[in-house]
């Protein structure tokens, strides 16, 4: 649960959340402060007041009662005490009810709520006084009225807590942008590294001026150089290696054309001498020798079979003098006569007849390892193979893009399980298109066929391209 709300939030996130329960936390001592102290206030106002007033009521007390005018002291004491605050005083009959004499009871516009009176008011609201005159004892109430000095720090926390929430407002505002701009460099340094991951090595990002984060940014740079040096070395090195095996193939094609044919033939040619010679014979064992030549012409006729699919596996026999094209026609032609079961749709668009030997004949590899492992391992009845050629463009007015050679690949058989690693050929193709510069995506949902994904950036002169006008296009 942690995870979900906390940590699998952005950093940008966690730190407003952060700052914003700070700023709360910090609000909340301040109103505890600000309550604290209005208490206290209210409470010293509260006794000051009611000491002035008791003091006012007695010398008016004693005044009245020297000029024999203590009945009239409900008129006088509005009068003499109209500008007293926070007190009310009040006059008590001979029944014992008390009237309030001052001052007058009066509605406030802007009163306090009752949840912040009741923390602010004091424990002890004030002290009642009976004052002692000449005659007796006039019975005068003073009791302390914090309503007014409660209403007068509400006005003043409510004015703060207003200021407060805007400026605060303002201040979490301003803190998002800046953090959006401080840690915008983070997440361009994470789209940096899903670049790196998927092979684009001449990534690079702008420095920012953050001198932690230009430090981050400096050392990815580097790694992103060095990662695409190494590749650059290994994409050469992987092409000699590709050069040296395909002129090993080469050599070894041409000692089984030159070497095993010659053999076999002579072999063919003396087994049927023999057979001549034995048809010539009446001894009654020509017929053992017959049915002996006849195993041998069998045995050689395979061995020829095995020899022709070793020359076609080792170096296709058309290379070099049929475009790219046919000799793609070629190879699905010899799939579907050795696996009539298994029909492969082919598809071509504006084709030159030869992107030279590297390009050609990492073409024709991927294209036989991707149908070998549809039809070998993933059970594959029905493929689809597309080739085409797509002219460079200008992207949104960018340096235009190289032609590239896409090949397709789909199949409608098991596909591949995600737990099994690839195997040597695969990695072998994906290797091959990786050294020219190109990219190989396998798509492979579980029991939804395998889609294979080719893509080589081809240059050419303009010259060579004008040979596309044998270009071929067509479906087979």
């Amino acid at each position: 649960m942690l995870q979900k709300l906390w940590y699998d939030r952005s950093v940008r996130t966690q730190l407003f959340v952060a700052v914003g329960l700070i700023n709360l936390l910090a609000l909340l001592v301040a109103v505890a402060i600000s309550i604290f102290n209005t208490r206290t206030a209210t409470r010293v106002e509260i006794e000051a007041s009611l000491e002035v007033a008791q003091r006012f009521v007695e010398a008016t007390i004693k005044d009245l009662a020297m000029q024999g005018r203590v009945d009239q002291l409900g008129e006088q004491l509005p009068l003499q005490l109209k500008h007293l605050r926070h007190v009310r005083i009040y006059l008590m009959d001979s029944t014992g009810q008390l009237t309030v004499v001052s001052p007058p009871m009066q509605r406030r516009q802007l009163g306090a709520p009752r949840w912040f009176a009741r923390l602010v008011r004091p424990q002890l609201l004030g002290r009642a006084v009976r004052v002692a005159t000449i005659d007796g004892v006039a019975p005068v109430v003073i009791v302390g009225e914090p309503a007014d000095e409660i209403a007068e720090a509400w006005q003043g926390f409510y004015s703060f807590a207003f200021v407060w929430l805007v400026l605060d407002l303002v201040i979490l505002a301003v803190l998002y942008v800046v953090l959006g701009r401080v840690l915008d460099p983070l997440q361009s340094l994470s789209r940096g590294m899903l670049r790196l991951e998927d092979g684009h090595y001449a990534t690079r990002l702008q420095t920012p001026k953050v001198k932690e984060l230009a430090l981050i940014t400096h050392r990815f740079n580097t790694l992103a150089q060095a990662l695409d040096v190494a590749r650059d070395e290994n994409s050469g090195l992987y092409r000699q290696l590709i050069s040296v095996q395909e002129e090993e193939r080469r050599e070894l094609a041409n000692e089984l054309h030159d070497e095993a044919g010659p053999c076999l033939f002579g072999i063919t040619a003396n087994a049927s001498s023999i057979q001549t010679i034995a048809d010539r014979l009446t001894d009654p064992r020509t017929t053992e020798i017959t049915n002996r030549v006849g195993e041998i012409l069998g045995i050689v006729e395979r061995l020829k079979l095995m020899n022709r699919a070793l020359l076609k596996k080792l170096r296709p026999g058309s290379h070099g003098r049929v475009g790219l094209s046919e000799l793609i026609d070629e190879l699905i032609a010899g799939f579907e006569r050795r696996h009539p079961g298994t029909h492969i749709l082919y598809s071509s668009g504006r084709l030159a007849k030869s992107y030279g030997e590297p390009i050609d004949l990492t073409v024709y590899r991927s294209t036989q390892e991707g149908i070998t492992n549809a039809i070998r391992h993933g059970g594959a009845r029905s493929l689809t193979i597309d080739l085409v050629e797509e002219s460079g463009h200008r992207h949104n007015g960018a340096k235009r893009e190289a032609a590239v050679l896409r090949l397709t690949i789909s199949d409608d058989g098991k596909g591949i399980d995600p737990l099994t690693p690839k195997g040597f050929g695969l990695t072998t193709m994906i290797e091959r298109v990786k050294s020219l510069g190109g990219t190989c995506v396998i798509d492979s949902p579980p029991d939804r066929g395998t889609t294979i994904r080719i893509e080589i950036p081809v240059q050419r002169e303009k010259r060579e391209r004008t040979r596309a006008l044998g270009l071929v296009g067509g479906m087979s």
